[in-house]
């Protein structure tokens, strides 16, 4: 399930998204490799919002805050 969806933020127009659904990596692989299976750094999203958290419109602060 997108954690950002169910917490209705950043234009959430389902609460329950549980459909294309992605793992977004909160601190990116090009800076920290040995991160890339730490549930710490992993968080599940929909494609909208990945797309978000990539180009930076969701923070990092706000997604280890979600977390």
């Amino acid at each position: 399930m997108c954690q950002v969806c169910l917490r209705e933020l950043y234009n959430t127009q389902q609460r329950y998204n549980y459909t294309n659904i992605q793992v977004h990596h909160v601190v990116p692989l090009v800076e920290d490799f040995s991160k890339r299976l730490d549930d710490s750094n992993l968080i599940s999203v929909c494609t909208y919002h990945h797309s978000m958290a990539e180009r930076g419109e969701i923070s990092r602060e706000e997604l280890f805050n979600i977390k």
